[in-house]
């Protein structure tokens, strides 16, 4: 036999080049053994890129190792193809010992080429032309058994490979060069078509729920034909004079026809050759075609070239699809493809009919008492919703933008009974990235009726966040984002069914704005992002993998949301719940004043934007400001856990928050030990002022405790806790009417997630009379953001209703009458909790005898002339409502 294939390796790398040689020489005398070798030489490469990246220690699987590197973007695509098909056959050969020498010299190949790539990736050298040559001759025990010898030594030596390490990661301009570097080699690599097949066409259509061999599967060589009961890709299929690729056969049935590229070619996303195809197949014993349409005699067909799909390169990349029982349609990429069940449900299903039943049926059922109850502007949210799921073609996302409070969650309700009543959809997925979120918003489908006194769970089968996969007849199903992540992307079990694209055929997804910085406390620990743009990126990932449509649900959109989900469909703002009295207005922020509080926030120069107007409450294309403000938070954080700063605000905090009361108070804190010292200062404190505070009164809640979840529930639904300090686990999505004090003692630079932390306590809480919630600021968070927030005080309770009626003297713009009547509405929805008995009567003597109901409902109706018209000639109604005037508070003496 020549000198080895190898050899590059020998002086850097030998025990991958006595691997290597091994592989060679066991390949004409057991080619069990030279797959078992390869296999081993994968295993050792990928644990060298794995030291050299520096990544965790931690002791996980090759397959999860070969896709982290993959989504890490640290090998590209080729190469996480070649590593699984070395794995993948070298697990074949261990366990069924029938591999062939033909299969064991195509793996030699692909480690030739994925050995030399690494070599060029992380020596930063250009290997020479240099070609793969088939061993020859037959190798002598002798040798094998010397070169076994010689593998075992060289394991029982320490490779240092240190400053090897410390020089590639040396800076980041020197990673920067190796990614370039890793592509650039790694585009030189080709598949040609059989190859292509073989490696990626394949696998990914036997992963599907397609039986597909190229090789023996096979018209062409071996006369396959379908057979009932069986799914199959049966490869080179005859069409006229001409073979498809393959041809996709459910029981004897003729449901698609897929042209295969060689890897590096572009896909015809026209999908000419397949039109071609579909054309020119005739009919015989033993299939059956569907129909014909203007000559095609096949409903769908498929280009491809085995690569992932890549927007950038969208004809280089993915599945291309069409269906040609609808002629006007484009064809469009797919990421992955149909289940036999999928493709067979998506011919089945008439999409104009249930869109027509959609559009029919009646909304009356979710207004009444025995249902939902929904509002209208619920209802308006839901019809905007369905109308671009009906009208949108193409389009198919959307995104549904209501304040922090409004029911969300109970409008999706409604929203999904409706879609799966009318069979629009087969199976919704509810997508959130917290279990926390996850199990309420279960909760809420379980126990809400949604008609004729029964719950949505009680009229369809739904799967929960434990199961895995949904159930076959589940019409709903619970997920969070990681968990999807690694069930599609990060899949260490490959006997687990996989989700293919048409598992779900619509997304909800739970606090769409999700993915800014801040927000760190993420309670699901299937998996973690990098940051920010990782979590985006994965997020993405997840929701336009599937084949459906993808609705957007959020109170605060970020520019991230606009970019993935359009502009809102429907938009329900703070300011107008709290005017339509569906939330509770906040007074103006306590100011707790210490030196570290005065010290300001630092913006870096040039980036504050300039978004909102006061004249209108209104921030200009609020959806494409960025998140992060870039205020110097992180140094101020580190100092308000001092103790001297923490105590004087907790002396000052137990003078006006009742640790027995009704409301329930939630605490920001900067990290989880400042929670604690929080919780420590609290119980001393009242009992300085001799208070006896019960000793689960005051909490702390965060991704740390033992079951977050569970005292979650205790401070949502019992009396204690009635203090709860939370770091991020509680700043968004959980539902807490009881809330009405909010103490700020972190700062944050997301205006997202302060806008999240402000919806904890706008709820209404009618069992506790609240009529509003305060903010306690200790850090000047209030004044640093207001500027960028709709969730401005919309009543100021320091105006008088007389002083707000004087003030349209001087006011000469239609939209600020307009913000002015709103302040008196709001103000008016406040004032009317207190009008009992006599007063109510009062009320409506004053107001020319409408009650406060039948009263507001005209101002907001009435045009803006007649309104302030009403307003005036009522001035002994104002006069009556200022008897009873709030205090300004705005300033906590210490």
């Amino acid at each position: 036999m020549k000198d080895s294939n190898f050899t590059f390796l020998q002086t850097t790398y030998p025990d991958l080049f006595t691997l290597g040689e091994l592989a060679e020489k066991l390949i004409s005398i057991d080619p069990n053994s030279s797959l078992t070798k390869s296999r081993l030489f994968a295993e050792k490469l990928t644990a060298l890129i794995w030291s050299f990246e520096e990544l965790d220690t931690t002791d996980e699987t090759q397959v999860y190792k070969i896709n982290k590197l993959y989504n890490e973007e640290i090998i590209p695509e080729i190469i996480k193809d070649f590593l699984h098909l070395i794995r993948k056959s070298g697990n074949r050969a261990t366990h069924t010992g029938n591999s062939s020498k033909e299969e064991a010299l195509f793996v030699l190949k692909k480690l030739f080429k994925l050995s030399t790539w690494f070599y060029e990736t992380y020596e930063n050298v250009q290997l020479s032309e240099i070609n793969y040559n088939e061993p020859t001759g037959i190798s002598t025990d002798n040798e094998i058994d010397e070169l076994n010898s010689k593998l075992q030594s060289l394991e029982e030596q320490v490779l240092s490979y240190k400053d090897k390490i410390t020089a590639l990661n040396s800076s980041s301009s020197s990673k920067q060069g190796r990614r370039k570097r890793s592509i650039s080699v790694a585009s030189l690599i080709d598949l040609n078509e059989d190859e292509t097949r073989i490696m990626l066409i394949d696998p990914a259509l036997r992963k599907a729920g397609w039986e597909c061999d190229t090789h023996t599967l096979n018209f062409r060589t071996h006369r396959t034909m379908p057979a009932k009961g069986h799914n199959m890709a049966i490869a080179e299929w005859q069409c006229g004079n001409i073979r498809a690729d393959y041809a996709l056969f459910i029981g004897t049935t003729l449901y698609g026809i897929v042209e295969a590229k060689r890897f590096s070619a572009d896909i015809s996303t026209n999908l000419h050759q397949s039109k071609i195809y579909s054309c020119t197949i005739e009919e015989q014993d033993g299939i059956v075609l569907l129909g014909n349409w203007s000559g095609n005699k096949v409903p769908f067909l498929f280009s491809t070239n085995g690569r992932q799909y890549l927007e950038q390169i969208k004809t280089k990349s993915g599945i291309w699809f069409a269906d040609t029982r609808k002629p006007t349609k484009k064809s469009e990429p797919i990421r992955d493809w149909y289940s036999p069940e999928g493709l067979e449900e998506l011919y089945e299903r008439d999409i104009d009919e249930v869109n027509q039943r959609l559009m029919t049926s009646s909304y009356d059922y979710l207004t009444e008492s025995s249902g939902l109850n929904l509002y209208d502007y619920q209802i308006n949210a839901i019809k905007a919703i369905e109308q671009k799921i009906i009208n949108g073609g193409d389009d198919k996302k959307a995104l549904l933008v209501m304040a922090t409070g409004t029911g969300k969650t109970r409008t999706a309700i409604g929203l999904s009974y409706r879609l799966i009543k009318s069979n629009r959809f087969k199976r919704i997925l509810f997508l959130t990235d917290r279990r926390l979120l996850a199990e309420q918003a279960f909760g809420d489908f379980k126990d809400k009726r949604v008609e004729d006194f029964n719950t949505f769970t009680e009229i369809y089968k739904v799967s929960s966040l434990k199961d895995v996969l949904p159930d076959v007849e589940a019409r709903l199903h619970f997920a969070t984002v990681q968990g999807l992540v690694r069930r599609l992307f990060y899949n260490n079990d490959e006997n687990e069914k996989s989700l293919s694209i048409d598992s779900y055929d619509c997304i909800i997804v739970d606090e769409a704005h999700r993915g800014y910085n801040l927000d760190r406390e993420l309670d699901d620990d299937d998996l973690s992002f990098r940051d920010q743009d990782d979590y985006v990126s994965q997020y993405k990932r997840v929701i336009e993998y599937f084949d459906a449509h993808i609705i957007g649900l959020t109170a605060t959109p970020a520019l991230h949301t606009t970019q993935i989900f359009g502009a809102p469909v429907f938009t329900y703002s703070y300011r107008e719940a709290v005017i339509d009295n569906r939330l509770v207005d906040h007074e103006p922020p306590y100011l707790i004043k210490t030196k570290l509080s005065e010290e300001g926030i630092v913006w870096k120069q040039g980036e504050r934007p300039k978004a909102y107007d006061p004249e209108t409450n209104s921030i200009e294309e609020l959806a494409e400001l960025e998140d992060e403000l870039h205020i110097e938070v992180e140094q101020f954080n580190k100092r308000v856990i001092t103790p001297n700063f923490n105590r004087t605000v907790i002396k000052a905090l137990v003078q006006h928050i009742d640790p027995e009361g009704e409301g329930k108070t939630l605490i920001f804190a900067v990290r989880d030990s400042h929670a604690d010292m929080i919780v420590d200062m609290l119980f001393e404190e009242y009992e300085a002022i001799g208070l006896d505070v019960h000793r689960d009164a005051i909490r702390k809640i965060t991704g740390n405790v033992y079951d977050p979840l569970e005292l979650t529930r205790l401070f949502r639904n019992e009396k204690y806790p009635n203090i709860a300090v939370t770091v991020d686990l509680l700043t968004t999505g959980v539902d807490i009417p009881q809330i009405t004090n909010l103490v700020f003692m972190r700062r944050v630079n997301s205006r997202i997630l302060f806008e999240q932390m402000l919806g904890r306590a706008t709820r209404k809480c009618d069992e506790i009379g609240k009529e509003y919630f305060q903010i306690y600021d200790a850090v000047g968070v209030y004044d640093a953001l207001k500027g960028f927030s709709q969730m401005q005080t919309v009543s100021n309770p320091s105006f008088s209703f007389k002083q707000l009626i004087d003030e349209f003297d001087h006011i000469d713009n239609d939209t600020r009458k307009k913000r002015q009547i709103e302040q008196i509405i709001a103000k008016l929805q406040r004032k009317k909790r207190d009008l009992t008995d006599d007063k109510l009567d009062q009320f409506v003597r004053l107001s020319e005898g409408n009650t406060p109901e039948d009263f507001i409902h005209k101002l907001r109706k009435e045009d803006i002339t007649s309104s302030i018209e009403r307003i005036r000639r009522t001035s002994e109604l104002w006069d009556f409502l200022d008897e009873r005037i709030y205090r300004p508070k705005t300033q906590l003496p210490i």
